[in-house]
């Protein structure tokens, strides 16, 4: 009886697979032109898609052309917006903005990356428009500070702190190098008629690379000082901060890091010289 069964219904699948290609074929043509017109809307659609994360890109890159390194507020913490970017797949599109922040990690001062992901404006042209990128981004937490505000002269400053200390901690290995490069030489020079008569350069050499990495040195701590007051500053409750208003211009003076640039850049090229004559002189 199940052996009846079983046949029963390997007959019955034969046929209904026969008769569902025989309407197949007696209706290929119709098959055919469904085919075709879902291919044609995949396309037509996948098309617009394409079209509108193109359209999108391009007002995103010009935004981030717009606000790159603009100081900010993210929720308590103060930074400056690092770049926005287009995210996501062609059906659900993200802006990612990644902002930097002040942080505090114990005692050592530095910034934090923050990415906050968005959904496009439903207007897109509003990332045109500064106070409509504004108005978005203020939607997502993202408050950009106006130029005026005691907030963005402080995170300005901040962040040039930041700048300079990262670069006189280069700097400074860079001039450590460099001074034992020297030492190296005029110990052996000492006994060595053929380096002798260079060691009073070579001392005067020394005296200006410890000179230079005191000037380093101080300016590294001068950096992280300003750093911290301007960090407990931007910490005071946001209803107290307009009375302690002072001149930033007189507190950080770019034109002194543009100097301490210089003078590096000097001494680099001085110990160069010294290179130089030490190869002469044993050539």
């Amino acid at each position: 009886m199940a052996q009846q069964n079983n046949g029963c219904a390997t007959g019955c699948g034969t046929l209904l697979g026969l008769a569902a290609l025989g309407f197949v074929l007696a209706y290929w043509q119709v098959f055919l032109i469904a085919g075709l017109l879902i291919l044609a809307i995949v396309a037509v659609v996948y098309a617009l898609l394409l079209q509108n994360h193109r359209q999108l890109q391009a007002l995103v890159d010009d935004a981030d052309r717009r606000v790159h390194q603009a100081p900010c507020q993210v929720k308590e913490s103060f930074g400056v917006i690092h770049s926005l970017k287009l995210a996501g797949d062609l059906q659900a599109l993200r802006v990612e903005v990644i902002c930097c922040t002040l942080t505090a990690n114990g005692k050592t001062l530095g910034t934090e990356e923050v990415c906050i992901s968005l959904s496009p404006p439903a207007a897109r042209l509003q990332l045109r428009s500064a106070s409509g990128l504004a108005n978005w981004l203020r939607g997502g937490g993202i408050a950009q500070l106006t130029d005026l505000s005691v907030e963005c002269k402080a995170v300005k400053a901040a962040m040039e702190c930041l700048r300079e200390r990262s670069w006189t901690n280069k700097a400074l290995g860079k001039i450590d190098g460099l001074r034992t490069s020297l030492i190296d030489t005029l110990a052996k020079a000492k006994g060595n008629e053929l380096l002798e008569g260079a060691i009073p350069q070579l001392q005067q050499g020394l005296d200006v690379f410890n000179g230079e990495r005191e000037k380093l040195q101080q300016a590294n701590r001068n950096a992280g000082e300003m750093l911290r007051k301007l960090h407990d500053f931007l910490s005071v409750p946001e209803g107290i901060r307009p009375i302690l208003n002072f001149d930033f211009d007189q507190l950080f003076d770019p034109q002194r890091f543009s100097d301490l640039e210089q003078s590096f850049s000097e001494v680099v090229v001085l110990n160069d010289a010294f290179r130089q004559l030490s190869e002469d002189r044993l050539a």
